[in-house]
């Protein structure tokens, strides 16, 4: 994604913060496995990437062959996959990053799905083993609570708006787990080729570049037009789910493209320093459904209008 195609240096702290904070949501083996498997296919000559390719490997084969619930051997199998076909579009080829990544997430969703076929199931049972767990986990809590509070009336309003927000919570992962799942994925393959960059001595591939160069084919923005046709059209209702899932998941990316637009402005505006970085923090806790509903409209007008290119055409002259 970088114009001039080379990996930044440094920033491997904040690459294992950004490890640590998705290990919050995800397994650490979604960037474990293709960071072992990127190391594998390399040429390895120093102790640091033996010793990373060792840690990798050893934790990924301990994920893959831990036993888990259905939910859990759906994650495994579509990392297995998505791993697989970055790995191979990596060594093959001479694309961007999210050209491959979304390439392998998408064979990685069509190989589960025919998975699932075999084995009998769906992704509707899957969908029922996700509510099931959550409800499980979200009623212990609630339990917790209680008995924490058990002088307190237990049909005071804020424990049931805490009990709704629950419900809410859980319907939503259920109803959009393809999407969470390929997001997941993303962000682990995003951050296992950054560290993977930064630890191989010859690195296969192109890095992955900085953020506020982010940017994919604005083709996708079309590819976007008929999960919103199925979920409009009333007659389509056996598609709505995979078109719901479909934009969700290209909401998120044109929302990451804007914010990439915005920090390309206040680059280009010499804006910096700790106090900028804290005042927009504060700004986007407070005021997140509007930062995010204008990030995905900033990032829809740099697909059609490719604002960075202007902005850099509008300086040179």
């Amino acid at each position: 994604m970088s114009p001039s195609g080379q990996a930044p240096q440094g920033g491997l702290g904040r690459l294992v913060a950004g490890t640590i904070a998705l290990a919050l949501v995800a397994p650490v083996a979604v960037v474990a496995l293709p960071l072992a498997v990127l190391l594998a296919v390399t040429s390895q000559r120093t102790r640091a990437e033996l010793v990373t390719t060792g840690i990798a490997s050893g934790f990924s084969a301990w994920w893959l062959l831990a036993p888990g619930q259905l939910p859990d051997q759906m994650l495994r199998a579509a990392a297995v996959l998505t791993t697989a076909g970055f790995v191979v579009f990596t060594v093959r080829t001479g694309l961007p990053f999210m050209y491959r990544a979304l390439v392998s997430l998408a064979g990685a969703m069509v190989g589960v799905s025919a998975l699932l076929l075999t084995l009998g199931t769906s992704w509707g049972e899957l969908r029922w083993w996700v509510a099931s767990r959550s409800g499980l986990a979200a009623r212990s809590l609630m339990g917790m609570l209680w008995s924490i509070t058990e002088t307190v009336d237990t049909t005071s309003p804020a424990l049931t708006q805490l009990e709704e927000s629950l419900a809410t919570m859980i319907q939503l992962a259920a109803d959009f787990l393809p999407a969470i799942t390929a997001l997941k994925l993303l962000a682990g393959l995003a951050l296992a080729t950054a560290i993977y960059h930064r630890v191989a001595r010859q690195p296969r591939g192109r890095p992955l570049g900085r953020f506020r160069d982010f940017r994919f084919s604005e083709h996708l923005g079309w590819a976007l037009v008929l999960p919103l046709v199925a979920i409009l059209v009333p007659k389509l209702v056996a598609a709505k789910a995979a078109a719901a899932n479909l934009l969700l998941l290209g909401a998120v990316l044109y929302a990451l493209r804007g914010a990439a637009v915005a920090v390309f402005a206040l680059h280009a505006l010499g804006a910096g320093g700790f106090f900028l970085r804290l005042f927009l923090m504060v700004i986007l806790v407070l005021m997140l459904p509007f930062v995010v509903g204008g990030a995905i409209l900033l990032g829809v007008l740099d697909g059609g209008l490719d604002l960075r290119r202007r902005w850099r055409n509008a300086a040179a002259r």
